[in-house]
């Protein structure tokens, strides 16, 4: 059976992990895109911890500035757009792992649209939360995106676009 994301999470590295080693938590992996790249912010980055057990994450979002989480879902507690000097939103990521939120998620991925002037699209299969994670400050676009397993198939199987869409 495969694997799917049972954990997210947003960490600080207080200074540039370039120079400074970044330390990600034993058993998970480290998206290594700066989540305030541009914006001159903290060094933020996603953490995603994978298993074939447990509660897999079903839904993601991003919640503006005092946003309630919707029900079943939990708000991390980083603001994306931590120590940027133009600071118009606070932004952070809420999670889920209710069963009618969607099928499991297996991956996510950060794309980096530099100035925004041309849409980059995301990955086949994946599906976009629609919020520049820099948004409010004035980085480079960046959007997660997401991967979710088949319906039908073992929890690790990536969907399809056609499969995702249905």
């Amino acid at each position: 059976m495969g694997q799917f994301v049972t954990d997210v999470n947003v960490l600080v590295a207080y200074d540039d992990p370039v120079r400074s080693p970044f330390h990600t938590p034993a058993g998970w992996e480290w998206i290594d895109v700066d989540l305030n790249k541009g914006a001159h912010g903290a060094y933020l980055y996603l953490v995603v911890e994978r298993s074939a057990e447990g509660q897999p994450v079903t839904g993601i979002r991003v919640l503006k500035d005092d946003e309630k989480p919707p029900p079943g879902y939990q708000k991390l507690p980083v603001d994306l757009n931590r120590a940027t000097p133009v600071h118009g939103k606070a932004l952070f990521l809420a999670v889920t792992r209710q069963e009618g939120a969607g099928r499991r998620i297996v991956d996510l991925t950060v794309t980096d649209w530099k100035d925004g002037s041309q849409e980059i699209p995301p990955k086949t299969g994946y599906t976009r939360v629609d919020t520049n994670l820099n948004e409010g400050a004035t980085g480079d676009f960046l959007y997660l995106d997401y991967l979710r397993a088949t319906e039908n198939a073992p929890s690790g199987s990536p969907a399809t676009p056609d499969q995702e869409n249905a």
